[in-house]
């Protein structure tokens, strides 16, 4: 795949975190979310949204009137991948010099890459071209995905869905309707609550 959609697809997988919403507590409490046999605690995650917290308000943000949501979302999506990563059993990342969060943020990078490099493209269905088609008129990322950028996604999307069923994913209600999908909108791959 060329570099640049390569950088594309990373960028619309990062723009996925803005599909979580917040919702009620959980059925396990405490948790935010499962890969495999790893449970990782609504504290961690926490922790990494008042690390972002902290970092902005050395920046000058005023932090009365700023909104956590986006934040803790894409903290759960960096986890979710780097979790994922390790429980595939890709290869680690150097985070030397990187604090816990940025290493996590690096692992998610470098394993959805590593996951879209290894998928392989598939046709798409009528089904798919029309949801393309509806999309590109409101999404100019979609409208400017080529034929083989979009095949590709619809492999990956087919690999990311085994996946979650494989390594029995699942984040807390807390966090609402996740898709993990880089374009949820045509190639969607729900993450159940648990």
């Amino acid at each position: 795949m060329k570099g640049s959609a390569v950088r594309t697809l990373r960028l619309a997988g990062v723009a996925a975190v803005g599909l979580l919403v917040l919702g009620a507590c959980g059925s396990q409490q405490g948790a935010a979310l499962f890969v495999g046999d790893e449970r990782v605690p609504e504290s961690t995650i926490d922790g990494y949204v008042t690390t972002i917290a902290d970092f902005r308000e050395e920046q000058g943000e005023d932090l009365s009137v700023f909104d956590y949501s986006g934040d803790r979302e894409q903290v759960v999506v960096y986890v979710l991948y780097s979790e994922l990563g390790h429980a595939i059993g890709l290869d680690p990342v150097d985070g030397a010099g990187a604090d816990e969060l940025e290493t996590i943020a690096l692992e998610a990078e470098q394993y959805f890459q590593a996951l879209v490099a290894e998928s392989e493209p598939r046709p798409l269905t009528e089904d798919e071209v029309a949801r393309i088609a509806e999309a590109a008129q409101t999404d100019a990322n979609v409208a400017g995905y080529s034929q083989e950028d979009l095949e590709l996604l619809a492999g990956f999307t087919d690999d990311l869905a085994a996946y979650v069923e494989e390594y029995d994913i699942s984040v807390n209600p807390r966090y609402g309707d996740f898709d993990l999908s880089p374009l949820p909108s045509v190639f969607p791959v729900e993450v159940p609550q648990r």
